[in-house]
């Protein structure tokens, strides 16, 4: 019996993490744990974390471009 409880424990905490890892302290379990990192709990767009990050980074890329034009232009 103390085997199945261990093994069980197991797997939820390691699916807690995976939630905290994938939606952040403030979307996991609906900002549950956002109190506990100082953060409010956040709406999240139910993109995973790489997808957020590659787009931030698209965006930021993109700005550069921009910026870069237009100092070439002048």
């Amino acid at each position: 019996m103390g085997r199945i409880f261990g093994l069980l424990l197991g797997v939820v905490g390691i699916w807690a993490a995976s939630e905290v890892y994938l939606h952040g302290t403030g979307g996991a379990f609906g900002g549950a744990f956002a109190r506990f990192a100082g953060e409010s709990a956040t709406e999240q767009d139910g993109r995973s974390l790489g997808l957020r990050a590659g787009d931030a980074v698209g965006r930021a890329r993109d700005g550069a471009d921009a910026r870069r034009e237009r100092l070439l232009t002048e």
